[in-house]
C-alpha cells in the first residue's frame, strides 16, 4: 500500500475509473466544438501546412511541397490557400497539424459529423483521451488512485488548458507528446528496457516535430541519471544504457526530420532557419505583449490547483530525498526542465501559459499528491471521508470551467480579481487574445446582419477571413483592414472603411486584446454602443458594432 494513498475501491472499479473519465471528457468536448473558432496561429498557417503534408504523405506528389502553388480545385473546402503565412514553412511544425488534417478528413469529410475546421480541432480530443488514460494509469500505479484522479481532473478542468484543448493544434498536442515521452522513458528506465527507451526516442521525435519546446525534454532523463542514480536493472549494463540513450536521441532527431518534408531538401540549412525563428522571437514580439511566466501561472491557474500543488510538494520532496523514489524525482525535475528555458536571455513569454503547457501534467501530479496527503492526514481510517475530501478539492476547478464556458481563454483567478481585475490592471492578453469567440460573433452576424453588409475585424482578421466562405453568409463581405504582423491599420484602409460605412451597413467585430488596440477599435469603444456584446464576469469578451463613421 502506498504511503500517500490507499486503494479507493475494489480493483475492478479502479480499472474502470479511467474509462469513465475518458467518456466524460469526450462527452463534454465533442459537442462543444462548434463554440470555438479557428485561432490565430491555426489560421496563419498551421492548417495550411497540415493539409499540404497530409496530401504529400498520401500521394508523395512533390507538388504539395511547392507551397506557392495551388494544386487544389477551386471548389475545395475549406480553402486554406488564403493562409497569410503559407510562405513561411519554417514556422509551422508538421506533426500535430498533419494529424489535425487527418482528423478533419475522417470526422468531417468521411463521417460528416462536424464542419472541416471543427474536424481539425477534433484531433485534440483524441490526444486528450490518450493523455488522460496514460497519465492516470502511471500515477495510479505509482502513487494511488486518489492522486491519479485528482491529477487528471485538475489538469482538464483548468480553464486555460481546456481552452487550448478545444482550439489549439500546436501547444496542446505538444503537451501530450512531451508527457507521453517522459512517462515512457521513465517506465523503460526503471524496467531496464532498451526497446522502451527507443520508443521514448520516437515519441520525443514526434514532440520535436510538434514544437521546439521539446528540445529541452532531455533535461529530464539527464536529471534523473545525475540525481536519481541507476536502477538495479541497469547497474550491470551501463554501457548498454549509454548507447541506448544515444540511439534514442538519434532516433528522435531522425523521426523529426522524417515527418517534416520541408527539411528534406536541405536539413541543416532549414533547421537553422527554424532555430533562428525560435531564438529571435523576442525581437519580433511587442513589449506590451510580454507576460512574466510565474505571474501567468499564479494568476491563470485555479487557486485550488495551486494550493494542492503547494501541499503536494511536501510529500513529493520527502519521497524524492528521504525515500529515494525516482518517480517523485521525475515530477520535481520536470518543472525546471520546462521553465529553465526562460533563463535564456532571448526567451520571451506571451499569451498566458500556452507556450509552456507541458509544465502542467507534472504540476497536476504533484497537486494530486497534495490531495492524497491531505486525505490521508485528515481521514486515515475512512475511505468515504477521503473521497469527500477529493471531491471538495476538485469542485472549485470544475466550477470555474463551467462558469467561464466557452470563454475559458479569458479566465483569471481570484488573485487578480478575476477577468474584471485583470482588465482593470491592464494585464497582458486579458481577454480572448486568440479569437476563439469569433465563432459566436459570426453566428450572430448570419442571423442579424442585413443583406450585403460588410464586416471589419480589426484584430485577428485572418482567423475570420479564413473561415468566412464556410461560416459566414455568402453576401457578407470581410473587409481587408489589418494584417497579422501588427495592430495598426493603414490610414488609407481606415478611410475606405469609413467611406463604405456611409454607403452600406458595416459591422465592426473584435475580441478584447488591448495590446493590439488600434484606431478603429478605439473609435467604436469611445463613440458607439455595441449592437451585441458577449461578457464574462460583467466585462466584454467580444463585441459587434454597427459602424457609424465620425463626421
Amino acid at each position: 500500500m502506498s504511503l500517500i494513498d490507499q486503494p479507493l475501491n475494489e480493483a475492478h472499479l479502479r480499472r474502470a475509473v479511467p474509462f469513465v473519465l475518458v467518456l466524460l471528457l469526450v462527452a463534454w468536448c465533442f459537442p462543444a466544438l462548434d463554440q470555438y473558432n479557428v485561432t490565430w496561429d491555426e489560421a496563419l498557417g498551421d492548417f495550411f501546412f497540415g493539409d499540404r503534408y497530409l496530401s504529400f504523405f498520401t500521394s508523395f506528389d512533390p507538388v504539395y511541397l511547392d507551397f506557392a502553388a495551388d494544386p487544389y480545385p477551386e471548389d475545395r473546402r475549406p480553402d486554406l490557400r488564403r493562409s497569410p503565412f503559407r510562405s513561411r514553412p519554417w514556422e509551422h511544425y508538421p506533426v500535430a497539424s498533419t494529424l489535425a488534417a487527418l482528423s478533419s478528413t475522417v470526422v468531417s469529410e468521411w463521417l460528416g459529423l462536424v464542419d472541416a475546421f471543427d474536424g481539425y480541432h477534433a484531433v485534440n480530443i483524441v490526444l486528450a483521451a490518450l493523455l488522460l488514460w496514460t497519465l492516470y494509469r502511471f500515477l495510479d500505479s505509482r502513487f494511488g488512485s486518489i492522486t491519479a484522479i485528482a491529477a487528471v481532473v485538475f489538469l482538464f478542468t483548468s480553464p486555460r488548458i481546456f481552452s487550448h484543448l478545444m482550439a489549439n493544434v500546436k501547444d496542446f498536442p505538444l503537451m501530450v507528446f512531451y508527457t507521453l515521452a517522459a512517462i515512457v522513458f521513465f517506465r523503460a528506465y526503471e524496467a531496464g528496457s532498451s526497446r522502451g527507451l527507443l520508443a521514448a526516442g520516437v515519441l520525443w521525435g514526434l514532440a520535436l516535430g510538434t514544437k521546439a519546446n521539446a528540445l529541452f525534454l532531455p533535461a529530464i532523463p539527464l536529471a534523473l541519471l545525475v540525481l536519481g542514480g541507476l536502477p538495479d536493472a541497469w547497474r550491470e549494463r551501463r554501457r548498454q544504457l549509454f548507447w541506448t540513450l544515444a540511439g534514442a536521441g538519434a532516433l528522435g532527431v531522425t523521426v523529426m526530420v522524417a515527418v517534416w518534408p520541408y527539411l528534406w531538401a536541405d536539413p541543416l540549412g532549414r533547421l537553422a532557419e527554424n532555430l533562428r525563428f525560435v531564438l529571435f522571437r523576442k525581437d519580433t514580439t511587442h513589449p506590451d505583449s510580454f507576460a512574466p511566466v510565474i505571474q501567468a501561472i499564479l494568476l491563470t491557474t485555479p487557486p485550488a490547483f495551486l494550493a494542492c500543488f503547494a501541499l503536494g510538494l511536501v510529500p513529493c520532496l520527502r519521497m524524492a530525498w528521504q525515500q529515494r523514489r525516482r518517480d517523485a524525482l521525475l515530477l520535481l525535475v520536470w518543472i525546471p526542465a520546462v521553465l529553465g528555458r526562460y533563463l535564456v536571455p532571448q526567451a520571451v513569454n506571451y499569451d498566458g501559459v500556452r507556450h509552456f503547457l507541458e509544465l502542467f501534467p507534472a504540476m497536476a501530479a504533484i497537486a494530486g499528491l497534495g490531495v492524497a496527503w491531505l486525505a490521508r492526514v485528515l481521514a486515515p481510517a475512512s475511505r468515504w471521508i477521503r473521497v469527500g475530501i477529493l471531491m471538495l478539492a476538485l469542485m472549485p476547478g470544475a466550477w470555474s470551467l463551467v462558469v467561464t464556458h466557452p470563454f475559458q481563454l479569458a479566465y483569471w483567478n481570484v488573485f487578480t480579481g478575476g477577468y474584471a481585475g485583470a482588465r482593470a490592471r491592464d494585464l497582458p492578453q486579458a481577454g480572448d487574445y486568440w479569437g476563439t469567440s469569433y465563432r459566436l460573433g459570426m453566428r450572430w452576424l448570419n442571423e442579424h446582419a442585413p443583406q450585403d453588409a460588410w464586416i471589419a475585424v480589426p484584430v485577428i482578421e485572418h482567423a475570420v477571413r479564413l473561415v468566412a466562405p464556410d461560416r459566414l453568409r455568402p453576401d457578407l463581405v470581410v473587409l481587408p483592414v489589418t494584417t497579422p504582423f501588427a495592430p495598426r491599420i493603414d490610414p488609407e484602409r481606415l478611410e475606405l472603411t469609413r467611406q463604405a460605412a456611409r454607403e452600406r451597413p458595416v459591422y465592426v467585430m473584435f475580441v478584447e486584446r488591448r495590446d493590439w488596440m488600434n484606431e478603429l477599435m478605439r473609435d467604436c469603444v469611445e463613440r458607439l454602443e455595441p449592437e451585441v456584446e458577449w461578457q464574462l464576469e460583467g466585462e466584454p469578451v467580444l463585441a459587434i458594432y454597427r459602424y457609424v463613421p465620425p463626421d
